[in-house]
């Protein structure tokens, strides 16, 4: 039975109707325009290594899921562009103990590459687990239940292929492919040829079309990345090798292509790798040359490009699950745990309505068990947790945020019953940095949002204790992808509940709700007179950040004409001079203000010199002209070929602000009548060449209306 809409939950619906727009803005990305065309990615997220399959009217996919439990996400759709999560075809990652994060972690392992076909009234997933010998997953529903059988050999990114005769295939292999022969029952391997055909790559994909079987396999050795096809009249050839069809850079470098009805009529996928989101799934349209397949349209041929007619009309518009109030008994499909959970440690059914969490024993989120995520969404999205933690027992920590190669989360800590919270930044293979600690909070109620924009890979975590009014803790921290270091997965939501002392603590966390929305809230004003970090930017154009020797993380990279965008900067009653901290082992540059947009207001230049290093730092100012009230914030940077310089932070001095310590009170008062007396030119802010009661009002207007 579903629970009573909480008081929150009538928040959101206001929120959105505010902030969002309508209630329907709840959803994910929608690919799907509604007038017979769509945009790609056809999913937002990360969907990896994508596998799709025709069954009558019918798709499916599959990608990679790595160490997500349960593993092997199978989706399903009626047009290639609205899909929809159908089921995971393994229950678990039942691999060593560090796959549940025992004795140690499995980030990166896990499930890769799996390939769907269907044949004789079954469905079947080939698929390599980094922990065991290929297998076999096998369903009469694709909804599941799934089995699987065990092979006695390795499968390294499998193409499985049914030939018209019935008989299985599987090529695979990491650059010269082997052919495995498949009994009559899927069950095993009966003989196996090798080095058949040098494709150059991985990621392995068979299709059979008229007297030609087409093998597509990503060539990641070289760059851009590359998506290559060869093809054969027998299976074990003699192939025809190197034709390329599509580059990273002009739609992606893995997949495949998939008839989408009997008429010789395909559609091409693969995915793209896309930064801090993942790799995501884009499609489109596949013509045929000379019995080779060219994607994209004979007018803009060997590309996917962002926007198609969709290849079949008039289905209705789907997409994954997201927002989750956990009133059923079992978890929505859009869930998956980091690494196997503690099936003793959480619950559903304890207090209906509610997602109980009890403390796995961890040193740190990264290793915390029984945290629970999805993907995160682009190209914006806000995710919003309701916890109850009026049961934290001491030690316990609890929290939302991002897991990733970065870990952006804010937690609340009990201490002999006291709450305190905190913000924590863990980039890996870079450093673990807390933003802020030990804020009281004295509420049984907690409200924690994570924003994520992967247009300029930031997030940004915010509490509440009544879902209405938010306070940030740390600012922005950047979004990242990694292969190495971090998970191998765009960022995704994660909600935690750990303790790193007591192994069972008689703790919980009760997740009231999740809610999801596709569109962030507005940021806040923020004050012009308090240090704004660089990386701190709403927009960008070109630049990056890099992690800086005075702390943090600082823009760099910076180019002529590039430029960096800081939204609602309040600049009260107006500025006297901008100062910006900066470092450049080149030739400097200028840092031109602009208010609103490029072709606004110009209201400054400052200068930037060679500064002996790149992490070798200055602070450099300028005055600036008449500016009030609030306004988005453009910087520009002008100067010479290469790179110019890096910023670590930036903010505004106030009329009146003597000694740039953000307040403007007696001392600033002190200091104005000692200049005054003496020479004073440097203070003629309204620039009329004279030091007068017009000044001397100014500052006395800040100290009365603001004085901080």
């Amino acid at each position: 039975m579903k629970k009573k809409i909480s008081q929150f939950q009538k928040f959101s619906v206001v929120f959105l109707c505010i902030v969002f727009g309508s209630v329907g803005g709840v959803h994910a990305w929608q690919s799907d325009n509604g007038d017979g065309t769509f945009t790609n990615p056809v999913l937002y997220a990360d969907y990896p290594d994508p596998d799709i399959i025709r069954v009558g009217e019918d798709f499916y996919m599959v990608s990679t899921t790595f160490v997500d439990s349960p593993g092997i996400t199978v989706l399903h759709s009626q047009d290639l562009v609205n899909w929809q999560i159908l089921s995971h075809a393994a229950e678990l990652v039942d691999g060593p103990d560090s796959c549940s994060m025992i004795g140690g972690t499995a980030y990166r392992g896990g499930f890769w590459a799996s390939s769907i076909r269907y044949y004789g009234g079954t469905f079947y997933i080939a698929v390599q687990p980094t922990f065991a010998n290929g297998r076999i997953y096998y369903a009469a529903n694709p909804a599941g239940p799934w089995n699987y059988y065990q092979l006695d050999r390795n499968i390294y990114d499998p193409g499985l292929f049914f030939d018209t005769d019935g008989t299985g295939y599987i090529i695979c292999g990491h650059g010269p492919q082997s052919i495995m022969t498949l009994n009559s029952a899927c069950s095993a391997v009966v003989s196996q040829a090798n080095n058949v055909i040098d494709s150059g790559g991985e990621g392995s994909h068979v299709v059979k079309r008229g007297n030609y079987y087409y093998l597509f396999n990503a060539n990641p050795g070289v760059w851009p990345f590359q998506l290559r096809c060869s093809r054969a009249t027998n299976i074990f050839g003699p192939w025809e090798t190197g034709h390329i069809c599509l580059t990273a850079v002009t739609g992606g470098h893995q997949g495949a292509i998939v008839d989408i009805d009997d008429n010789d009529n395909w559609f091409g996928f693969v995915h793209q790798d896309s930064g801090a989101v993942g790799r995501m799934p884009r499609l489109g349209p596949v013509f045929w040359e000379n019995d080779w397949p060219v994607f994209g349209t004979p007018g803009n041929r060997d590309v996917l490009a962002s926007t198609y007619t969709k290849p079949i009309q008039g289905k209705p518009v789907l997409q994954p699950p997201t927002s989750d109030d956990f009133s059923s008994s079992t978890l929505g499909l859009q869930w998956q745990w980091n690494h196997n959970p503690d099936n003793t440690r959480w619950s559903l059914t304890e207090r209906p309505g509610f997602l109980r969490l009890r403390p796995t024993q961890a040193d740190s989120f990264w290793t915390a068990r029984n945290t629970l995520t999805q993907k995160g969404q682009g190209p914006q999205s806000s995710g919003i947790v309701k916890l109850d933690i009026s049961q934290l027992q001491d030690g316990d920590i609890a929290g939302f945020g991002t897991l990733g190669k970065v870990n952006g989360y804010i937690y609340v800590a009990d201490s002999d019953g006291k709450k305190t919270l905190g913000m924590v930044v863990d980039n890996r293979g870079v450093g673990t940095y807390t933003y802020a600690s030990n804020v009281p909070f004295s509420g049984t109620t907690l409200c924690l949002r994570t924003d994520l924009d992967f247009q300029t890979n930031q997030g940004n975590c915010s509490y509440s204790a009544d879902g209405t009014n938010w306070t940030s803790l740390g600012g922005y921290f950047p979004l990242e992808f990694d292969i190495v270091y971090g998970t191998f997965q765009g960022e995704k939501y994660a909600v935690f509940c750990f303790n790193p002392h007591t192994p069972f603590s008689s703790g919980w966390v009760d997740v009231d709700s999740f809610d999801f929305f596709d569109t962030l809230p507005p940021p806040p004003p923020r004050s012009a007179y308090v240090r704004i970090e660089a990386e701190e930017f709403d927009e960008k154009s070109g630049t990056q950040t890099e992690t800086c020797s005075e702390g943090g993380l600082n823009v760099g990279y910076i180019r002529n004409g590039q430029y960096l965008v800081y939204q609602n900067i309040n600049f009260g009653r107006g500025a006297a001079f901008f100062q910006v901290r900066t470092a450049s082992a080149a030739g400097g540059g200028n840092i031109e203000l602009y208010l609103d947009s490029l072709t606004g207001p110009k209201i400054g230049v400052c200068t930037v010199s060679n500064t002996g290093g790149w992490q070798t730092w200055t602070t450099c100012s300028c005055p600036v002209g008449e500016v009030s009230g609030i306004h988005n914030l453009y910087l520009q940077f002008t100067g010479d070929s290469g790179y110019l310089f890096n910023i670590n932070w930036w903010r505004f001095i106030r009329c009146g602000d003597l000694n740039a310590d953000t307040r403007v009170n007696q001392s600033d008062l002190a200091d104005f009548a000692d200049i005054w007396l003496q020479d004073g030119g440097h203070l003629d802010w309204d620039g009329n060449g004279l030091l007068n009661l017009i000044e001397f009002a100014e500052l006395a207007a800040n100290w009365m209306t603001d004085g901080e």
